[in-house]
């Protein structure tokens, strides 16, 4: 995911630490809510993947030498190692010079998968080559897995998990307010 288009959401590990000492059954449902999103997410992208390449052209074959230059190691069609890459992840990352934990992303680990899902998408004001306008004419703009499945329910996607991630934030504030009062 680009991090301008990412979905953030500010102290998910902080407040899910804290919370771990008071009410670790809330810290349980809040983790399923984000796996049950991105699990749904996962199975909508991977219906997005056909068995046929989605150009002509495109091998079904891997390379003999897949390391080469010239398109001989272009990454073979194959709908089961692109779905097999698809897949989720909660790691930690660097963003801004700082770690940010992901609640949750979606990565797609296969060369042919990436190509497809964002060929065109950091080309759009200079001139395009054969592969991207051919892609673009026959199967649309770029996001046309993970991201077509993340754009398509982003709204219901970011209210569940904000409204899980409050309810977490307020279950943690009772409980530290219990605890001052006692």
């Amino acid at each position: 995911m680009s991090r301008d288009r990412a979905i953030v959401l500010v102290g998910v590990k902080e407040t899910q630490q804290a919370l771990e000492q008071f009410d670790k059954d809330a810290v349980k449902a809040f983790n399923k809510l984000v796996n049950s999103e991105l699990s749904g997410a996962k199975k909508e992208a991977l219906g997005f993947v056909k068995s046929e390449p989605p150009l002509s052209g495109w091998n079904t074959q891997p390379a003999r030498n897949p390391r080469s230059r010239g398109g001989a190691g272009w990454p073979a069609w194959d709908q089961s190692i692109i779905k097999g890459g698809i897949s989720v992840s909660k790691a930690e990352r660097k963003v801004r010079k700082d770690y940010t934990t992901n609640a949750g992303a979606l990565k797609n680990r296969s060369a042919a998968g990436v190509i497809y899902e964002l060929a065109g998408r950091s080309n759009k004001t200079s001139g395009k080559n054969g592969f991207i306008s051919n892609i673009e004419g026959k199967v649309g703009n770029a996001s046309r897995l993970i991201w077509k499945s993340v754009d398509k329910n982003r709204p219901r996607i970011e209210k569940n998990v904000a409204n899980a991630l409050d309810d977490l934030k307020a279950n943690l504030q009772k409980n530290l307010n219990m605890r001052r009062t006692s």
